[in-house]
């Protein structure tokens, strides 16, 4: 399994409408193939940034699987405008 971090940080005036629209995205990030779970973290000393984690089966799940999918199309065209800068991603592993 391997643990996706993307740090966002979301334009002040839109963020509201940010959590809206990223909520009615999900379902695009649910069906994708080696997609386990997700949930999106907000800051509470910042409101304007926030954490996606999302876990995936593997590695290649999330970047040849996603990424290069039309389904990652769809999901940044939706998400894209609300961004204050390029998202932040790194992934992690859980250490034994």
């Amino acid at each position: 399994m391997v643990i996706e971090h993307a740090m966002l940080t979301i334009k002040e005036e839109l963020v509201e409408e940010f959590v809206q629209t990223i909520n009615k995205a999900f379902p695009i990030l649910t069906c994708s193939e080696g997609h386990l779970s997700h949930k999106l973290l907000r800051n509470k000393e910042k409101p304007t940034h926030f954490i996606l984690v999302v876990h995936w089966n593997g590695l290649e799940d999330h970047l040849d699987g996603f990424v290069g999918s039309a389904n990652f199309r769809k999901w940044d065209s939706m998400l894209r405008r609300f961004f204050d800068g390029h998202p932040k991603v790194l992934h992690y592993i859980e250490h034994d």
